[in-house]
This record gives structure tokens, sequence and C-alpha cells, in this order.
């Protein structure tokens, strides 16, 4: 029988926390990149114009991207299951693609959300994977 410690309890309550922090940034992502067309033109009206910057889609990406990164980092060491860090990539690499190749086009916030949703995805997958493993269920 494996006896868990300290670190390792860390390690599973960490993934738990960033996969939920993951989850939430990805789809805020999703969100203003799925709502941003529709509120353009009011945006100047409201103050939000800096919204509109790329400075704010960069520094969600990075942020997403920091998640990730340890969330499945965190998954791949405790379960060994690094394909939902995959598709992290995947939908990272879908939003930093739109957003250099696709800027001013009316599809980029609608398929930089498509990302932002993969993401997400990954997350929750990742999640379940801690939920249903028998080593991450020792630890908890």
């Amino acid at each position: 029988m494996r006896h868990c410690n300290d670190v390792e309890q860390y390690e599973v309550k960490s993934v738990a926390v960033l996969d939920r922090a993951g989850m939430s940034a990805s789809l805020a992502c999703a969100l203003h990149c799925a709502v941003f067309p529709v509120v353009l033109a009011a945006l100047p009206a409201l103050g939000l114009a800096w919204l509109d910057a790329a400075w704010v889609d960069w520094s969600m990406v990075l942020l997403a991207a920091g998640i990730a990164l340890r969330a499945h980092r965190g998954g791949c060491t405790l379960h060994r299951r690094c394909l939902p860090a995959g598709v992290a990539v995947v939908g990272l690499l879908t939003i930093v693609m739109t957003m250099c190749l696709l800027q001013d086009s009316t599809s980029q916030h609608y398929m930089q959300a498509s990302g932002a949703l993969v993401v997400a995805s990954s997350h929750v997958w990742n999640r379940h994977l801690c939920r249903t493993c028998t080593v991450c269920q020792e630890k908890r």
C-alpha cells in the first residue's frame, strides 16, 4: 500500500484548484470572445473600449496557458494521463493562430472562443481523471 506524504497531498489539491481556475479563465475568455462582437459598438459609450486592445487578448491567453501548464503537469504526474494536456495545447494553439492569422476577421472572435472552450474542456477532463484515479484518491 502506498502512503502519501504532505507534498503529494498538496499536489492533488493544487491540481484541483488549478483546474477550477483554468475552467473559469477559459470560459471567461470564451465568453469574452463570443459576446465581444455583439457589444463592440457599445464599448466606447460604456468606457470599455480598452477591452478591444490586443493586450487584453494576449493577457488572457498567457493567464490560461500558465494555469493550464501547471494544472496539466500536475495531472500528468499524478494520474499518468497526458492527453488532456495535449487537448489544452490544441486549444491554446487555436487561439494564438487565430489571433495572428485572422486578425480583424469577422470570424476571429468565434474561433478564439472555440479554442477557449477546448482549453476549458481539457480542464474538465483532467479534473475527471483526477477524481477517478486511485492514486489521486489515496492522496486526498
